[in-house]
Parts: C-alpha cells; structure tokens; sequence
C-alpha cells in the first residue's frame, strides 16, 4: 500500500471514529452509515469538476468527458454491500440510456488504486461494463477530489448531473429502479 494510500484510510477512519455516524436508510434496504451533520450539495448549484484516473491509468476530466448531457454519478466502494446490491441496477440504466445517449453513467470508486485489482476482479466477475473512475487524494493527502467537492458522507451515493454541469438531484443510500428513472426523467424533460 502506497503511503498516500495509508493517509486516505488514516484519515477516512479518524474521520469516522471522530465524527457522529447516523444511519441512512430506506425500507427493505441495508443501512447506510454516513457522518452526520454533512449534507449533499443541493440541486441548482454548478456541479463541481474533477480529474482523476480511470481503472486503466488514463486521465479522466468531468467538464471533457461530460459534453452536454446529463450524467449519473455514483459513488460505491466494493467493500459497501449496498453499494453492491444497487449495482446490477446501475449497470442496467448505463446500458438502458448509454445506448440512447441520452446520459452518461459514472460509477465513481472510492477504495482508492491499491484496489484495482479487486475492482477490476468484481467488474469482470459480474460482467459490469459501467465506466469507473477512482477518486483520489489530493498532494496533501487531506481531500478527496471528488467525494469531497460533492460532499459525499457515506456510500452508495448518487448525484444527477444535467447537460448544463448543473446539480439537478442526489440521493444517499440504495435506491429504487421506479425512483432511480423518476429522478433522471425528472432531469432529462426539464431541458
């Protein structure tokens, strides 16, 4: 493990254990724990950019990457079985619209580059294609460049993305299919 890798579970973990943990949780679904107190960014706000790397190494810039349609971030970890639960569903919505080109699907991996491997081994296990991207900590060591900006407090996270870079809805833990395509819907008529 890289010392940079270490600093970012050093620093998640004395986040955790410092912080208050609430639990985020809908009915039939696991419980999400979360830092209490830090809230998603609210629709209408500009939507922060970021670069970071894919699971290939390369260079991925938001703003580039993003054009003018909408996008669908999700943040998850391997490690998170929400997260895992609500990935066929993701992959589904990825293909569904992806082939429409009518949104962009990112899945937005937070166990950092000591876990591609195993990544890579539960995308390729579950024949998942989404495009994954790995947030990562800044030179410092001290903010994510993704998770951070977004205000992210606990997985899974999704936000929506419009063809603007505008914020146009999230929602923290696992969601519904019906409530998943209401909120893109929602976001895809509003252009």
């Amino acid at each position: 493990m890289s010392t940079g890798s270490m600093v970012a579970a050093a620093l998640l973990g004395a986040v955790l254990v410092a912080a208050p943990v609430a639990f985020a949780q809908e009915e039939g679904f696991t419980p999400v724990p979360v830092i209490k107190g830090v809230k998603s960014l609210e629709a209408g706000v500009k939507a922060p950019d970021f670069t970071v790397k894919d699971l290939e190494g390369k260079t991925f810039v938001f703003s580039s990457e993003r054009g003018n349609r909408g996008q669908l971030l999700v943040f998850w970890s391997i490690f998170c079985e929400p997260c895992r639960e609500e990935m066929p569903l993701i992959q589904k919505i990825a293909d569904e619209y992806g082939a429409a080109g009518s949104l962009g699907v990112l899945a937005v991996n937070m166990d950092g580059e000591p876990f591609i491997d195993g990544i890579k081994g539960f995308l390729r296990q579950y024949k998942y294609s989404v495009k994954v991207i790995l947030d990562e900590l800044d030179a410092k060591g001290e903010q994510f460049a993704i998770a951070d900006p977004y205000q992210v407090a606990g997985t899974p996270v999704i936000y929506l993305v419009d063809g603007t870079g505008t914020i146009a809805g999230s929602h923290l833990g696992r969601i519904g299919e019906a409530d998943l395509r209401a909120m893109i819907t929602r976001m895809l008529e509003a252009k």
